[in-house]
């Protein structure tokens, strides 16, 4: 027979087929609706007694809707000739037979949502107690003529719900109810039919449908594509809020397998009610909302609703973004504002420290001066110049406590770029060339890091570079061998890291602790700012920065950047 698979969101296409265990129309895939054209209840009953048998054998939960042509009971005697043990399937709610009136009609009524709903919901059951999927006929023998466009308009939803999910349907046709523009309805909704011709079972479908579905299966293809490179969720449900189709990046978002959210409700995945209220949302417009996580877990997302219509219904689409990297990224973004903050204050109440020692200073000469005055020329131990001079000095120390804190508080926001970190690197140490010289020290450079592209302030950056080459320097002052290392390597968090390795003393154990904190400075004329503000820098530049003591001796002074490729991913989910 013809090949009828057909491309399914689900990718049922790449499951393995089912028995139909009907000889004349073989393997079928999931999602097969087809149609019987029959005489007499004899040819109905032949078709579908090995198609039960085969779905029973199979696993399946199996459902048959009756017509007053063959009965529920009829059915059943029938039944029971291909499956012996059949009381058995039944008692155990494998095998559902009932009648059209109990499934069709609700009230004399024919309700096509409601019965497509109906049929979605028994599968669903179905898979809940671990059947493979579900396999039905529903006989149409009942129809009546006034109800007849209404019905066919059904069947041609049929295909969208159940195209997609594990049935098998087979609508089955009196031909004697039929006339040739009616069969033609019936053929062109169905993937194919099956029709009894002097005595010998053959298998059709319309070559406008085969045309279409070809069509259909390319355009598929292409949107399924297209989909596939979307980041976001993409998700499409009806006014009843059944999740009618949902992309890759979407099932996982929320954690789910791509073909579980088919058929369910909207809400189990964004349960905040107004964010898909449909009469108040306003579309196109993006709302903040919550994601629901198939573990349960809440996340930030933000939606955006679109209206249209597909098969004479409302359909609605959104599109979810997940938020969670975003407000992760703006959490970050905040705590190094409030960290830089809070070493800024360190900074200015160790300043504050180092003014006052000026200050104080200062105040006493000016008194020892003003007592000098009082005292005749001659018998002064100290001329009021000399004192008055002293003062002066403090004044100038004093001035360049004042310029370094308005140096530090210029900052701002780093001005970035993006820059080869090892040319900075390169850059800093020919400052240093000269000075290392005068003190037969040496600097290596190891620039191992693969890559070393970073946006960064260049000039805080080689601040950073110059304190921590300066200090190295000034802890090998009595050294033997004065050997600095700079070297650099790719961390496996797309980071690149700097190591500043000295051969001095190493860090004492009393101050380890606060090394990064503002504090009195213990070299002569120094402030101790430099690692604080070298601390605030880098940690402005999502970094981070530390010590630790040498292998053979002295300290290696460290700090991490992010490569370029990392905070380009970093920005994009930060906007």
């Amino acid at each position: 027979m013809d090949d009828y698979t057909r491309d399914y969101p689900r990718d049922l296409r790449y499951e393995p087929p089912r028995k139909s265990g009907i000889e004349t129309v073989g393997d079928l895939p999931w999602g097969s609706h087809f149609c019987l054209l029959y005489n007499t209840a004899e040819e109905l009953i032949e078709i579908l007694m090995p198609y039960f048998a085969e779905g029973l054998a199979a696993d399946e939960f199996c459902m048959w809707v009756t017509s007053e042509l063959v009965n529920v009971e009829q059915a059943k005697a029938a039944l029971r000739a291909a499956v012996p043990d059949l009381d058995s399937f039944i008692g155990s709610g494998q095998l559902e037979i009932i009648s059209y009136a109990d499934w069709y009609l609700q009230d004399g009524e024919f309700d096509a949502d409601r019965v497509l709903r109906a049929w979605t919901d028994k599968l669903a059951a179905a898979e809940r107690r671990g059947f493979e999927g579900l396999r039905l006929t529903g006989d149409t023998f009942w129809l009546e003529k006034v109800a007849w466009q209404g019905f066919i308009h059904y069947e041609s939803m049929v295909d969208r719900v159940m195209g997609s999910k594990r049935i098998l349907a087979l609508c089955a046709y009196p031909l004697s109810s039929c006339s040739p523009r009616e069969i033609f309805d019936v053929v062109a909704n169905h993937d194919f039919a099956v029709v009894n011709e002097q005595g010998r079972w053959l298998s059709f479908k319309s070559a406008n449908r085969g045309r279409m579905g070809r069509a259909l299966r390319e355009s598929q293809r292409r949107q399924h594509a297209i989909l596939e490179t979307v980041q976001d969720a993409i998700i499409a449900f009806d006014a009843a809020g059944a999740i009618y189709s949902i992309n890759a990046a979407g099932a996982n978002m929320f954690g789910y397998g791509e073909d579980e959210l088919l058929g369910a409700d909207i809400l189990s995945i964004l349960p905040e009610r107004w964010a898909t209220d449909l009469s108040e949302h306003k579309f196109k417009a993006s709302k903040e909302t919550k994601g629901r996580h198939k573990t349960g877990e809440l996340f930030p997302a933000e939606i955006t609703l679109a209206a249209t219509h597909h098969d004479n219904a409302p359909l609605f689409v959104g599109s979810v973004r997940d938020l969670s990297e975003k407000y992760r990224a703006e959490t970050r973004l905040k705590q190094i504002q409030i960290d830089r903050l809070a070493a800024m204050g360190g900074i200015a109440a160790g300043l504050a420290h180092e003014l006052n020692q000026p200050l104080s200073a200062m105040k006493t000469y000016l008194k020892v001066a003003e007592r000098l005055i009082e005292i005749p020329p001659e018998k002064r131990q100290l001329k009021i110049e000399e004192a008055l001079a002293r003062a002066s000095a403090q004044v100038d120390r004093a001035g360049r406590i004042i310029s370094s804190l308005r140096g530090l508080a210029s900052h701002g926001e780093p001005n970035k770029l993006i820059l080869s970190l090892h040319e900075l690197i390169e850059k800093t140490c020919e400052c240093f060339s000269t000075s290392f010289k005068d003190r037969n020290a040496e600097i290596i450079l190891d620039l191992g890091a693969s890559k070393d592209t970073v946006l960064v302030d260049g000039v805080q950056i080689q601040q950073v570079l110059t304190n921590l080459i300066k200090n190295a320097k000034e802890a090998m002052t009595d050294a033997q061998a004065r050997r600095l290392v700079i070297s650099t390597r790719t961390t496996e968090d797309e980071r690149i890291q700097i190591d500043i390795s000295d051969s001095g003393p190493g860090i004492p154990e009393h101050i380890k602790s606060q090394l990064f904190e503002p504090s009195p400075s213990t070299k002569e004329g120094g402030m101790g700012v430099g690692l604080p503000m070298s601390r605030v820098i880098i940690e402005a530049h999502d970094g981070k920065i530390w010590a630790q003591p040498n292998r053979e001796s002295g300290a290696v002074f460290s700090f991490t950047l992010p490569l370029m490729d990392a905070i380009g991913s970093y920005e994009e989910a930060a906007e």
